[in-house]
């Protein structure tokens, strides 16, 4: 069996300066976590509501995201509801389209589930700009008819 490095080891093991440059928030950085809840009041959500789930400075690298839910009811039969996590012009950076509900039935609000950032495409994101970028946590498909929930996040950037 062979030893293979991934490509930030090999960078360190080098030297780490020069080429082999490692870029800041990949080794030896500081995590910090962006914890927040939302509380389902008796108003329902719907597919044209979003909730803003963290607001990351610029120059951050998102390198985790986690949604955890109770087993949310929606409307209609068939297909439940999805969830997505993102950023304003791409509403699924770091979870994509999970689904969140059941059709109809029991709602066990003290359970909850865990979506985790499931889209390569969003792994060390880098916030640009100014301002702070707003992480946005968004409904698909179907309104959800719970109410009386709280639904927790947390985003992880260094």
């Amino acid at each position: 069996m062979s030893e293979v490095k991934g490509a930030n080891v090999t960078k360190y093991d080098a030297g780490g300066s020069g080429d082999n440059y490692i870029a800041d928030g990949y080794i030896k950085s500081v995590e910090k976590i962006w914890y927040d809840s939302y509380a389902i009041g008796t108003t329902a959500l719907t597919t044209a509501d979003t909730i803003i789930i963290a607001r990351i400075p610029p120059n951050k690298k998102i390198m985790d995201v986690q949604v955890c839910y109770p087993a949310l009811t929606t409307e209609g039969t068939g297909t439940g509801s999805t969830l997505a996590v993102g950023v304003t012009g791409d509403l699924d950076k770091f979870v994509d389209d999970v689904e969140i509900g059941v059709a109809t039935g029991t709602i066990d609000t003290k359970n909850l589930t865990a979506a985790r950032m499931d889209n390569s495409d969003g792994m060390a994101y880098l916030t640009t700009g100014s301002t702070n970028t707003a992480i946005i946590l968004s409904f698909g498909r179907k309104a959800t008819l719970t109410t009386s929930c709280t639904i927790k996040t947390i985003v992880r950037y260094t």
